[in-house]
């Protein structure tokens, strides 16, 4: 089984793979790790449609991994970025935790 395969496998992969982000999503998260971005921003970096990265920012937000912070300047306008990456790994291992107690309590 290759998600429980760990050689050689980056932290940031692991979030993923445990989040069970897409190709799209996994490069929104790459570039606003560390910053905070707009939808067009994003959507420019990613060369992909706007309405695609929102559609993919809010599956995200569900799923608690990133953040939206509405900001204004003559009109409101959000700006997303991850959590910090220390609550991202504690979020990762609790949900790691819980999966391990289901399939040990159906193995049981």
């Amino acid at each position: 089984m290759e998600f429980l395969d760990l050689d050689g496998k980056e932290d940031e992969e692991i979030i993923c793979e445990v989040f069970d982000l897409n190709q799209l999503q996994q490069q929104i998260f790459e570039e606003i790790r560390n910053q905070q971005l707009t939808v067009q921003e994003i959507a420019s970096e990613v060369d992909r449609n706007r309405s695609t990265v929102q559609r993919s920012l809010q599956e995200m937000m569900q799923k608690d991994l990133i953040m939206r912070e509405g900001k204004t300047d003559k009109t409101v306008y959000y700006v997303y970025t991850t959590l910090p990456m220390e609550q991202i790994k504690d979020i990762t291992l609790e949900i790691l935790d819980d999966w391990y107690k289901e399939v040990n309590n159906k193995l049981s």
